[in-house]
């Protein structure tokens, strides 16, 4: 399978030679972020070579009449560690869509909206500080439909309609208003409230807040949660910080979520950008699982993440 996708990345680029002659815009993108990470869980300790989140991808779009524009995006993670040869290829977003005056629409393979709507808020992002191993939601939805409002003062409006090939299972609805751009370079406040109705078996509620201030970043998750036949419920609260020391950026986290018992995560660490696009970082992070028998979780990592494109 790795064959085949090395051959789809030559023609993408044999495309993209061919693209920068016509109105196509093509992109080929990607991610490349693995680091050496050491785990102790419940007193079991193991050191590996981890993978976090690394991805391939192209996306492109071009201009059509009646002020209309088409675009696409094909997204494929990568095991850069590669100790499952099978697996080491997985799909991540792919969808088609068009974009006007009347907003975006998207068909496919796309995160919800509530997923797509937590911005900056968590800075360990992808790595095992990510808020997704206390939080709901992290849905990246097959057979979706997705649509985003223009803005009108910073607000816009989103909506992803989940189809379920399932019989038994009811289609789902994620949905909720964003504030703010969600990289905080256009503007200095970012907010969301998003609501997931029967999505991957979860009713949920979720609000994400970000500000920044010169180079100091401050963010705000609170979840309530609840599986869709009662028997599971929870509610959690996540707060982050980073600030930019010319090529340092220390940042810290602190993540709860909490039903009869508690579970609760805090994470310290370091980025240190070698340039515009690549940083090594380390990481440490201490979880503890009360709801799930009290085990007790800890890991440390240190890597390095490249993003390209051209």
């Amino acid at each position: 399978m790795l064959r085949y996708f090395m051959y789809a990345a030559l023609m993408c680029s044999s495309i993209n030679a061919y693209a920068s002659d016509k109105s196509d815009a093509l992109t080929v993108y990607g991610r490349a972020n693995i680091g050496l990470l050491y785990s102790d869980i419940a007193d079991q300790d193991d050191t590996e070579v981890k993978s976090y989140s690394s991805r391939f991808g192209l996306k492109g779009r071009q201009s059509l009449d009646n002020n209309l524009e088409v675009f696409y995006q094909f997204e494929w993670g990568v095991d850069l560690a590669g100790f499952d040869e099978d697996n080491s290829i997985s799909d991540r977003n792919q969808i088609v869509g068009l974009r006007s005056d009347f907003g975006t629409v998207m068909l496919g393979r796309y995160d919800t909206f509530l997923k797509d709507s937590q911005g900056a808020v968590d800075q360990f992002k992808d790595y095992t500080a990510d808020l997704k191993y206390l939080f709901k939601g992290e849905v990246r939805a097959d057979n979706s439909l997705t649509y985003y409002s223009p803005a009108y003062k910073g607000f816009k409006l989103g909506f992803t309609y989940v189809f379920s090939d399932d019989d038994s299972v009811d289609d789902g609805q994620s949905f909720g208003l964003i504030y703010g751009d969600e990289k905080l370079k256009k503007s200095n406040v970012y907010a969301a409230l998003a609501f997931d109705n029967e999505v991957a078996g979860f009713d949920i509620v979720q609000f994400s807040f970000a500000t920044k201030v010169n180079d100091f970043k401050l963010g705000f998750a609170a979840q309530d949660y609840q599986s869709v036949d009662g028997i599971i419920s929870a509610q959690g609260v996540l707060v982050s910080a980073a600030k930019r020391y010319g090529a340092w950026v220390p940042k810290v986290q602190y993540q709860v979520i909490k039903d009869d018992e508690r579970d609760h995560s805090i994470s310290i660490g370091s980025d240190y950008y070698l340039g515009d696009n690549t940083r090594l970082f380390a990481f440490y992070t201490a979880r503890n699982r009360d709801i799930q028998q009290q085990v007790t979780e800890d890991y440390l990592s240190i890597g390095i993440r490249h993003d390209f494109s051209w």
